[in-house]
């Protein structure tokens, strides 16, 4: 008996939807694609597409284009960040340039500089919003909570826009959200060119950008913690326990063998020990350095996600 199988596929507009008009540079991890230039209301050319991160360290991307000048037959390079300040490993980011009619474009964008940065993610925002444009504007609308005990500060929202077809016709960025406190929801909004307002039918990979990495920990009542994680891994559930006088968070780092985390925080007086603690057992071998203002400790995180406790952080007994 013959039998007929039938295979239905779904794809999520949650999901990140890739351009395959990559242009690979800096090997294969770092991927660039172009999206579908427009020429705006002012008259200016928009040279729009994503950066995409396809490997376990975090990165500073600047994007290049060439252009000619018709005014003094110069050729030069133009160069301009991704709209997230730090493309994460499995992230990407939107660009946009902008070209006024005394300039060709020669090429395609490409990536110009890339920089190796220790920032770690964050996993404390949860954004709320539909991948579908809402009203005249067709406007990507939604909020932001913090869910975490660290202050957030100058953050964006960003996505590309796509037509029917699921060509990129745009790269947004949302107002700027100046402070975001633990336990706050903030809303958010973001247009796409009026050129191709029509046309827009829904966003893709919708990110954030904190303008600088938090590093306030809100300790209750008014009090506050200046502190320093540096790491290429996602962090979550950071917090303080007062009870315990720790700090603890999970951390998952990018790298599939594992990395380093590296903490500090001010040393109150010369008698301060801390103590690490890696999914509740004590480490033996604890890297830990003093020099009367700070303490720094390089932690070890092992593959997949562990939890991190570290306690002696306000020096209470």
């Amino acid at each position: 008996m013959n039998q007929i199988i039938i295979i239905l596929i779904t794809f999520s507009f949650t999901l990140c939807i890739f351009q395959f008009n990559f242009i690979p540079l800096y090997g294969e991890d770092i991927r660039i694609s172009s999206g579908s230039n427009f020429t705006d209301s002012s008259g200016k050319l928009n040279i729009i597409g994503v950066v995409t991160n396809y490997g376990t360290t975090s990165q500073q991307v600047t994007v290049g284009l060439n252009v000619h000048n018709k005014i003094d037959s110069s050729n030069t390079a133009l160069r301009d960040p991704t709209f997230s300040k730090i493309i994460y490993p499995g992230k990407e980011s939107p660009f946009k340039f902008k070209i006024n009619r005394d300039y060709d474009v020669l090429g395609k964008p490409y990536i110009l500089a890339i920089d190796n940065t220790n920032e770690p993610f964050y996993n404390v925002i949860v954004q709320n919003y539909s991948n579908f444009p809402v009203g005249q504007n067709r406007e990507l609308v939604g909020t932001l909570k913090n869910t975490g005990q660290v202050v957030l500060h100058n953050i964006s929202v960003y996505a590309s826009v796509h037509n029917k077809n699921g060509t990129q016709i745009d790269s947004i960025k949302s107002n700027i959200i100046p402070i975001l406190k633990p336990g706050e929801v903030k809303p958010f909004s973001a247009r796409p060119d009026y050129a191709v307002l029509k046309d827009a039918n829904y966003f893709s990979c919708a990110g954030f950008d904190p303008n600088a990495p938090p590093t306030t920990l809100d300790l209750g009542n008014g009090k506050f913690l200046t502190y320093g994680l540096e790491s290429v891994a996602k962090i979550s559930n950071f917090s303080y326990d007062k009870s315990t006088d720790s700090i603890s968070f999970i951390a998952d780092h990018y790298n599939p063998l594992g990395g380093i985390v590296t903490f500090r925080i001010p040393q109150l007086d010369n008698h301060q020990n801390i103590t690490i603690y890696l999914d509740n057992l004590g480490l033996k071998d604890q890297q830990i350095t003093k020099n009367g203002k700070t303490i720094v400790t390089n932690i070890f995180i092992p593959p997949n996600e562990h939890t991190v406790r570290i306690s002696g952080i306000l020096n209470r007994s």
